[in-house]
């Protein structure tokens, strides 16, 4: 009976074997299968009895478990691996993005068309054909701010609703995990249940490793305790028991919370998983537009300022050039009609800060600052802080819309001017004595007030060198004195005006500064976009700027791309480390079965054996 027992057990232990490679076998393309192995150990030898071993008999064979062939070592580093090429990777993918949108835009490009018609201008200043491509040239850099802006602003919008995205994937998966946790402490240890349950664990951990970096701790019957980061700082988000903690994405795009809803605590994240790569690509992006806003303001800002010294075709001094703000709608996510809106921004209006909100009732439409500061009602159009909204039809009750002002590049449009209007003749005309070699430098400055002396009287002026280093400046009869100017080439200072002198001039010349009359043929101030072209910023040139921001943008994506290829062959390594553990190998299967297979046979053969000497023995004694 011994040696009966002894072969039931090895064929009872090695079926167990057989049947958990088989299991390996037909899933070895399951995802996230683990492969199995069988511990088999000796049977206990009892004392003696109806139901025990005799101590001195034979104990055989016994299945002590069937356990999931995992290296825990060797799969944290799987995880890791891959949450830091989900995290170069989302990044990368977003750089690319931000890479081609600063690309198709040509910013500078286009920029350096609006100063090449402004050289063509200076070349024929009054022609209508030049003045008109001129406008066009700065419509169009104009847009190229604009397009842009508009395209960054979506595109930050985008990586946002990616990272919300990710954060919410990040406390399904936990909450998952906290189920997993529930299921493992309620089952049995070491059956085909609980390995089954283990599996959609580690998948679950390896999902979540790939959104951010994770620290975890195991428990009894394979419970985890996962942590957000590592070390003493790291939070925990899936505990043993108990529910899972939640994390979100702050306003601001750049900062991970801690129960974002009830109690918000912001978090540092590691920089690791798709998460962190996310929110790194929206650094950037953040960053980029703020340099364009930047480079926009510095561009409205220079050419406003230049087109002001001048005088147009109608003798007037120039305006600004460029607007500076505009209007955004955004359209309530829960609107239910369909009413088209036309929004106009009157020409040097200024919006409200605080933006606008519109709404439709019964009685038709009330347009409020953001504020509740001001506010007006009826159908239709609304006018308010020049503003003018017109709502064309299929509104309904309820529907709300809000107006935000834009600046910075999304800001920037060309105001409504006629070819008439653009200022391409300099303020003042200046001549000399025939033959002079040498004449005054002039420059307008609305900040200039009065003539040494505090004469107020703007040009016509009369200017005569009376003695060597000095001048007089009266007015165009030559009667009335306005004050004595030094003549030595040093500046000076009159209402409207900045001015030299030459110091070579000789005693007796006579210089006149006169306004410019309508229709002049001056080109001084079409002449003096060049300097602003040249003149540098805080950071070069604009264009200069322009380029290197977009170089820097390249230099973000190529390393980048080096980071997030290394990761990638870390990943590759780690993973064939795990599955050379974990994995099914489908030969090394095949010689476990051939060798499982002959332990079977031969605890088949002593069962038969002992069969048969139990037959001869039962035959004897009959």
């Amino acid at each position: 009976m011994d040696l009966l027992g002894l072969g039931r057990s090895g064929v009872l232990a090695f079926q167990n074997a057989l049947n958990a490679t088989g299991d390996n076998v037909a899933n070895a393309d399951t995802p996230g299968f683990v492969r199995r192995k069988v511990i088999l150990s000796t049977q206990p030898a009892g004392r003696g009895g109806p139901f025990e071993r005799a101590s001195l008999s034979g104990a055989g064979v016994r299945t002590r478990a069937v356990v999931r062939d995992v290296d825990a070592l060797k799969a944290n580093a799987a995880r890791v691996a891959s949450g830091d090429q989900a995290r170069f990777g989302a990044r990368l993918d977003w750089l690319q993005r931000l890479e081609s949108l600063s690309t198709t835009a040509g910013v500078a490009t286009r920029l350096g068309a609006f100063f090449d018609a402004g050289t063509a201008l200076a070349a024929a200043p009054t022609q209508g054909a030049a003045r008109t491509a001129f406008l066009a040239a700065a419509d169009d850099a104009a847009g190229a701010f604009s397009g842009l802006g508009d395209d960054l602003a979506a595109l930050e919008q985008d990586v946002r609703a990616e990272a919300a995205l990710s954060a919410r994937r990040v406390n399904d998966l936990a909450a998952a995990l906290v189920r997993v946790n529930e299921q493992l402490r309620r089952g049995d240890e070491g059956d085909t249940a609980a390995n089954g349950t283990l599996d959609n664990r580690d998948s679950l951990l390896k999902d979540l490793a790939n959104e951010v970096r994770i620290s975890i701790t195991e428990g009894t019957r394979g419970t985890v305790e996962v942590k957000l980061g590592v070390g003493p700082a790291a939070v925990t988000i899936v505990p043993y028991a108990g529910n899972s903690s939640r994390i979100g994405v702050a306003a601001d795009g750049q900062t991970v919370l801690l129960n974002p809803e009830f109690d918000p605590q912001p978090l540092r994240l590691p920089a690791s998983g798709r998460l962190a790569g996310l929110l790194e690509a929206n650094g950037e992006i953040i960053r980029a537009r703020a340099a364009l806003d930047g480079q926009a303001s510095q561009f409205a800002g220079l050419i406003n300022e230049w087109h002001r010294g001048g005088i147009d075709a109608n003798g007037q001094p120039g305006t600004a050039l460029f607007a500076t703000t505009g209007i955004e709608t955004i359209v309530g996510k829960a609107n239910a009609g369909s009413a088209p809106l036309d929004v106009l921004l009157a020409d040097g209006a200024v919006p409200d800060a605080s933006g606008y909100r519109l709404v439709a009732d019964a009685a038709g439409f009330t347009l409020a600052r953001g504020d509740g500061s001001a506010s007006v009602s009826g159908p239709g159009p609304l006018l308010l802080d020049g503003l003018t909204v017109s709502i064309g039809a299929g509104a309904v009750t309820g529907d709300q819309w809000r107006l935000e002002p834009l600046s910075g590049a999304r800001g920037l449009s060309l105001r409504p001017l006629a070819p008439a209007d653009v200022a391409a003749a300099g303020r003042w005309l200046l001549d000399g004595p025939p033959g002079a070699t040498r004449l005054p430098t002039i420059t307008p400055d609305a900040g200039a007030l009065a003539l040494p002396g505090g004469d107020i009287t703007p040009p016509p002026w009369r200017i005569s060198i009376t003695a060597a280093g000095i001048a007089e400046v009266r007015d165009p009869t030559g009667v009335t004195l306005l004050a004595t100017v030094p003549a030595d080439g040093s500046l000076i200072e009159g209402p409207g005006v900045r001015f030299t002198l030459p110091a070579a001039a000789p005693v007796g010349s006579i210089f006149r500064i006169t306004p410019t009359p309508a229709a002049a043929r001056d080109n001084g101030n079409a002449l003096a976009l060049a300097n602003r072209r040249s003149q540098p910023g805080p950071n070069g040139t604009l264009e200069a700027q322009l380029d290197a921001e977009l170089a820097d943008i390249g230099s973000s994506v190529a390393n980048t791309r080096r980071l997030e290829a290394a990761a990638a062959a870390l990943k590759e390594d780690t993973a064939r480390a795990n599955d050379a553990v974990s994995g099914v190998d489908l030969e090394r299967e095949a010689a476990e079965l051939t060798r499982l297979q002959a332990a079977y046979r031969a605890n088949a053969q002593v069962v038969g054996i002992a069969r048969d000497l139990l037959d001869q023995i039962l035959g004897i004694t009959g």
